[in-house]
């Protein structure tokens, strides 16, 4: 009777931590495909942290491999072109994962060889729409030599000390703001933006944000 108990309590126990972990490895795949966001209705978060002063920065935490990313892109480029006078805008790619590190390595690279815009959409549609992997620094080096940039210079950059700098840095930030999923916008590191609300309200709920703190730093 007793080692009955203690199998129907061991039991118990392995049910108990398998279905913790389900819910775990659930969580995780929610956020990784881009459907995390604010829990309310409410078009942001405000951190609790004070109002920066000068610039307002406008980031937007993306990956390659985020198919909600690819669908957003566009609308970004069109807004981002309309941005006021006095607002900045950075795309950072998140590192969370080693295929997600390397593209971020990748996309820093594209950026400082001035040929991001020449391998942006073939990086999402390579990924996405042909199911290509890159799972060494050579192969993504390959694919964007003479597009924009030497293979050897993009492969020295990719895995340079400074790149690797770079995309740690952004992953702190990233982390830092509490942020489990992309795509995500971010004004002055302190409002995120609710995306479950639709990616052209949560455009234009940055947009009002960052008039408004505009016209407080100008005195209007």
């Amino acid at each position: 009777m007793r080692k009955d108990n203690i199998s129907t309590i061991r039991t118990g126990i392995l049910a108990a931590v398998a279905a913790l972990i389900l819910i775990v490895v659930g969580v995780g795949l929610y956020y990784s495909l881009g459907f995390g966001g604010a829990a309310s209705g409410e078009p942001y978060i405000a951190l609790d942290k004070p109002d920066g002063n000068g610039e307002v920065e406008v980031v937007y935490f993306f990956s390659y491999e985020c198919p909600h990313c690819r669908s957003f892109d566009d609308l970004v480029d069109g807004w981002q072109s309309k941005l006021h006078d006095g607002a900045a805008f950075a795309r950072i790619h998140v590192a969370y994962s080693p295929s997600n590190r390397l593209l971020a390595k990748a996309h820093r690279a594209l950026l400082r060889h001035n040929a991001f815009d020449a391998n942006h959409r073939r990086l999402f549609r390579a990924l996405q729409d042909r199911n290509r992997r890159f799972a060494t620094p050579n192969s993504l080096a390959q694919f964007v030599d003479g597009f924009g940039v030497d293979r050897d210079a993009f492969l020295r950059t990719l895995t340079s000390t400074r790149t690797a700098r770079e995309v740690e840095a952004g992953e702190r930030r990233f982390l830092s703001l509490g942020l489990t999923g992309v795509p995500a916008l971010v004004v002055d590191d302190k409002y995120i933006i609710n995306m479950d609300l639709g990616r052209k309200h949560a455009l234009a709920v940055t947009d009002n944000l960052v008039r408004e703190l505009l016209a407080k730093r100008s005195g209007s």
